[in-house]
């Protein structure tokens, strides 16, 4: 069976419109949605359907803008040279832009040696990540563990909403970011993906720590 082109652009129009139904990814979804724009828009100019030529070629626009902003969005930034260890060892899950977004929600701050980072079974609202210096987490009066850059600390109260279960102690002067929880609690509604990584960053972190130390 012979088929004409007319027939054959219907068909490949009406199989990427259904392949567009069950792709999730944004961007693959747009380039089939140009890709049979574009078979729909050949069709029109084949049977001189000028109104099909002119609101295919305004949807092949909008999708080919909409693909190029995705693109960009989704290019890698280039990170500073004091977060770059972090951000591959402990932030790989985000990507750069989103761990950008992400690290400037933080304050950072300065403590000197003998400095409580947090306080036993004291409520804080803060999450804290050591970027320099050594902090001891101590129990009963004893030092249970030495924490150094990149940990996390009052993670648990973040996490579980229990208040911390150890003092944790600036060994040396300490270079901090510290995110409130009310901020975090914003990232939730606003970026949830996003929250969704870093909710998985600090599990593990927390779960790494009761492994090593429990």
């Amino acid at each position: 069976m012979n088929l004409s082109l007319d027939t054959i652009l219907l068909t490949l129009y009406y199989i990427g419109t259904a392949i567009g139904y069950v792709i999730k990814e944004i961007l693959w979804l747009r380039v089939v949605i140009i890709f049979a724009g574009l078979c729909m828009l050949a069709r029109g100019i084949i049977i001189q359907n000028y109104i099909v030529v002119f609101w295919m070629s305004v949807f092949v626009i909008i999708n080919t803008f909409q693909v190029i902003r995705i693109l960009i969005e989704k290019r890698p930034v280039k990170l500073s040279d004091d977060v770059q260890d972090l951000y591959d060892d402990i932030f790989s899950d985000m990507t750069t832009k989103e761990f950008v977004l992400f690290w400037k929600m933080g304050l950072q701050k300065e403590l000197k040696a003998g400095d409580y980072l947090c306080r036993d079974n004291i409520e804080s609202d803060e999450l804290i990540q050591i970027l320099d210096g050594t902090a001891a987490v101590r129990k009963n009066g004893k030092d249970v563990a030495k924490l150094s850059r990149g940990y996390f600390i009052a993670e648990m109260q973040y996490l579980m909403e229990e208040n911390p279960s150890a003092d944790v102690v600036a060994v040396t002067d300490v270079h901090i970011t510290v995110w409130k929880h009310a901020k975090l609690m914003r990232l939730k509604e606003t970026y949830p993906n996003l929250y969704n990584k870093f909710h998985l960053i600090l599990s593990k972190d927390l779960t790494y720590k009761l492994k090593r130390y429990l």
